[in-house]
């Protein structure tokens, strides 16, 4: 009864639906109030999430507006008058009680306004601006606005029909859908990949290929391919099986270790099945070594933006928030400044890059180590391209600046033996400062009804081939074939970007040539025009964006051949600098990029999905 006295009168039942909240007398009824609220919003998050912000917002505009007097305004029931109605009741019981949760609720506000500005302040205004664009670009698309999910679907048939050119089959090239009703002969299976390998071989073989192949040797191929047949059936996961897979194993992370330790006798580490592996797990390894040791539970790293979009998925991955600060637009190095304002009592780890695979160049690890050390944090360099380069290229003589973990500070790293390792595809090496940090890598599940569990990676089962054909290539290449392939790696990349310096008017070099990376751009045309014509030229680069420019990463395939890509490269560039308006064909990968710049990233992320969806098809 006494709920039904304090209803507003009919008189204002046309008024804006906030000020006809029931008045909450007694903390009982609040309570009641309470789980009422939490019916409705149990049902909200079941069915109409995506349209509760929007609602609230208009309604709370049309609240604010429909006030026109200070006299109204008093007169008008707020949430928050409601709440201190509550304390008033509570107050009779006890004005202690009520002063504390007075405070407890101002807190809560002050809290809530420290997150927000924290949060604006380290996203920075580029970030803050994309976040405002993907969410409006979510609520669009999903809400199923008739006229404008029409034109985004037609926008979308457009850019798929242009994936699908990309991969086209050719004809008379058999589809398989399903089982074939009789199984196919050994020799059709080996005369049809043999035939489709020949083809495709040809572009890497020949050195027009930016990566993806990093050495490709014959006889070296060929005793990886002995290696991984003598262990196509093995299993890491039994060690008691295959001891000589476990074997491989520890022994390709201790010459991996032996590489990069800096003298330190603690590094230890783990085989990957790649540098994004190694990345999630390095991840991993300091959210839960900083959540056991600091006891933090929102975890939080720090990265440029020239990270490897590896460190984007662990975020996502591993429930950590990933803060990415802008590099120096100069050296395109880290900015160690920016990097420290960005660090908060939430940091777990640090990112740096040595080298970096945009632009080529080595962060500072010896600045950024020291801010992780001051800050208690950790410091992951992620060394994927340059691990089988950087020591050796230091032997040789090369300025070569400080990276490993012979830095104090320096807590993870990643090392790519598919890479300048030389090794098949599918291997990667993580390493750790220490144990401890290592133990938080791992997965360990006593309780499982299937028996003691434990996994060092994110597999559970792995090829022991891949291990196998890893350690074959790093103990037949030695020390001094890596140091004989890193020095010819070394000079042609010291060639093409002093040849491009010199001789390539138009064209500017992004970053110091530190590594194996000659990365270009341009202020007087479309630099992915460039892009375009040497794809037509048999050539395949790198585009990359923020800001537009294109790289070669040099290997073992282009020694001896860069005179044929600068000579290329020289044509293009005199061609495109007749019409430096042109822009590439919107529908070439080219074009693609040049219009993912001008996109929110929720809409690029839509046509990701749908070229993977195409990528996937048979």
């Amino acid at each position: 009864k006494r709920h039904r006295a304090r209803l507003p009168s009919s008189n204002v039942i046309l008024q804006p639906p906030m000020e006809n909240l029931p008045t909450l007398s007694s903390p009982a009824q609040a309570l009641l109030y309470i789980c009422g609220l939490s019916v409705l919003w149990d049902a909200y998050s079941r069915s109409s999430r995506r349209f509760f912000w929007p609602l609230t917002l208009l309604a709370l505009l049309y609240r604010g507006f429909s006030i026109q007097s200070e006299a109204e305004a008093r007169r008008q029931s707020t949430l928050l008058r409601q709440i201190f109605g509550i304390l008033e009741e509570v107050g009779e019981v006890s004005l202690g009680l009520k002063v504390v949760l007075e405070d407890a609720l101002g807190l809560v506000i002050v809290f809530a306004l420290l997150r927000l500005v924290t949060s604006l302040r380290k996203s920075g205004v580029k970030e803050t601006q994309k976040a405002v664009l993907d969410s409006l670009w979510n609520f669009v698309t999903t809400t199923y606005i008739p006229v404008v999910s029409e034109q985004i679907s037609k926008e979308l048939r457009k850019n798929e029909a242009a994936i699908e050119e990309m991969f086209e089959h050719k004809e008379g090239a058999e589809r398989l859908f399903e089982l074939p009703k009789k199984g196919k002969t050994d020799a059709e299976i080996i005369r049809f990949m043999k035939r489709a390998v020949e083809v495709e071989d040809r572009k890497w073989e020949d050195g027009f290929v930016s990566g993806a192949v990093y050495n490709g040797e014959k006889d070296h191929t060929e005793v990886m391919n002995v290696a991984f047949s003598c262990y196509a059936l093995s299993n890491p996961l039994h060690p008691d099986i295959w001891p000589s897979v476990r074997k491989f194993e520890a022994e390709v992370v201790s010459m991996t270790c032996s590489l990069l330790n800096g003298g330190r006798e603690t590094v230890c580490g783990c085989m990957t099945s790649g540098g994004t592996e190694s990345i999630i797990l390095a991840a991993k390894a300091h959210r839960d070594y900083y959540r056991r040791v600091r006891g933090i539970t929102e975890p939080e790293i720090v990265a440029p933006m020239s990270a490897h979009a590896a460190i984007d998925k662990a975020a996502a991955l591993l429930g950590i928030r990933l803060i990415k600060v802008p590099v120096n637009p100069k050296t395109f190095k880290a900015d160690v400044p920016a990097m420290r304002r960005a660090i908060s009592a939430n940091t777990v780890m640090l990112y740096s890059s040595a080298p970096c695979f945009p632009q080529g160049v080595i962060d500072d690890i010896s600045a950024l180590a020291k801010l992780a050390k001051s800050f208690d944090c950790g410091l992951h360099v992620d060394c994927c391209l340059g691990g089988f380069i950087l020591p050796f290229a230091r032997k040789l003589g090369y300025r070569v600046p400080d990276f490993d973990f012979g830095v104090d500070g320096v807590t993870s790293m990643s090392c790519d033996t598919h890479k300048y390792g030389y090794a098949v595809k599918g291997t990667s090496v993580v390493m750790y400062a220490n144990r401890d940090l290592r133990h938080a890598m791992y997965f360990c599940f006593p309780d499982w009804t299937g028996g003691l569990y434990a996994t060092p990676t994110i597999a559970g089962s792995r090829a022991g081939a891949l291990s196998a054909a890893t350690w074959a290539s790093m103990v037949r290449m030695g020390e001094e074939g890596y140091l004989t392939r890193t020095k010819d790696i070394i000079e042609t990349t010291h060639s093409i970007y002093n040849y491009i310096d010199e001789k390539i008017d138009g064209l500017k070099l992004l970053g110091a040539p530190e590594a194996m990376i000659v990365c270009i751009g341009s202020d007087d045309f479309n630099i992915y025009c460039v892009d375009e014509m040497m794809s037509k030229r048999g050539w395949s680069l790198n585009g990359l964006q923020n800001p537009p420019c294109l790289h070669l990463c040099v290997t073992v395939r282009h020694v001896g051949r860069w005179k044929q890509f600068v000579r290329d490269l020289e044509v293009c560039v005199d061609i495109i600098r007749d019409d430096p308006s042109a822009k590439p064909d919107p529908n070439s990968k080219a074009g693609i990029y040049g219009a993912a710049a001008a996109l929110p990233a929720g809409a690029v992320g839509d046509s990701l999905k749908m070229y993977m969806d195409i990528v996937l098809r048979p």
